[in-house]
């Protein structure tokens, strides 16, 4: 696969992961190279698993989108169908190719390199939006001032 060629610390997206399948002998290599990030999973699950899952052509309407986030070194979004599949966060739509749902939003990070330094960073290589409902981590609690308890005043000598 060629996202072997990345640098270990890279975090995979769509456009590094659907590649073009090599090519039959004596056939010509097939070019992806201006299929949108997010329609590349269509591609490679057509050309790959030999499915005929259909681009979407409409958008879902009023559909407040999906999270992407890094799970495992790449950028992920879970349909609702509860198929996973690896996205484009610079073509931020998400479709799925196995319930064939339509184009939502993807919503990514406003800082996509942040993102992926802090996952990378913390060694984790998972990452969650702060905003996603799905994410684990717990906000941190405000720590409270112990009360310290009034000392008693001395006694005066009799």
């Amino acid at each position: 696969m060629a996202s072997s060629a990345l640098p270990a610390n890279a975090i995979v997206q769509a456009e590094t992961y659907y590649l073009p399948l090599p090519p039959r002998r004596g056939q010509p290599a097939q070019d992806w190279s201006q299929v949108p990030g997010a329609e590349l999973v269509y591609r490679w699950v057509n050309a790959k698993w030999g499915w005929r899952a259909p681009v979407p052509t409409a958008t879902v309407p009023d559909d407040p989108g999906l999270y992407a986030r890094i799970d495992d070194g790449r950028w992920v979004a879970e349909c609702i169908c509860g198929a996973a599949w690896i996205v484009s966060v610079l073509d931020p739509r998400f479709g799925c190719a196995e319930c064939r749902r339509d184009w939502v939003p993807l919503i990514v990070p406003d800082d996509i390199p942040a993102a992926e330094a802090e996952a990378l960073a913390l060694d984790r290589r998972f990452w969650f939006h702060a905003d996603d409902p799905r994410n684990p981590a717990e906000p941190e609690p405000i720590p409270e001032e112990p009360e310290v308890p009034a000392e008693p005043e001395p006694e005066e000598p009799q």
